[in-house]
């Protein structure tokens, strides 16, 4: 029998996506601009390319993504004062408030997803998840 794992991962992720988009364009952002403030506000001052690889992106994938963040406030550009040729990447305080009512679409979106579990059943799984998660991070070191 083939495993069904990686292919039902990818879909449910797409699904989520894809609610989170439809949720989050009244104010204007995607899931991926919320990725990028999501790991940025847990890695502030981080070099754009060093943001691009824990995204697992290509930089000029981010550099996109970037410019629409910086027009909107929401990233600041700083060069790199060891590298003139990187930039440093800040979340401001406008985004930090954004991000408030992003993390409120993405609850929703996760309730909605998971409505068909109970609540221990969604208990377990995120620990699964995690579990898997870890043991791969770990066997990647």
């Amino acid at each position: 029998m083939h495993s069904k794992f990686g292919f039902l991962s990818y879909e449910i992720s797409h699904i989520i996506r894809q609610r989170f988009n439809k949720a989050a364009e009244p104010i204007g952002f995607t899931h991926a601009q919320w990725r990028a403030l999501v790991h940025l506000s847990e890695n502030q001052n981080c070099r754009q390319i060093d943001l691009a690889e824990i995204l697992e992106i290509k930089p000029i994938t981010l550099v996109k993504q970037i410019d629409l963040l910086e027009e909107s406030g929401m990233v600041v550009r700083n060069k790199d004062l060891d590298d003139r040729r990187a930039y440093r990447l800040s979340i401001t305080d406008k985004a930090l408030t954004v991000m408030e009512e992003l993390w409120k679409i993405a609850d929703a979106v996760e309730s909605e997803v998971l409505a068909a579990l109970s609540e221990g059943e969604r208990h377990l799984m995120t620990s699964l998840l995690d579990r898997v998660k870890n043991s791969l991070a770990t066997d990647s070191n």
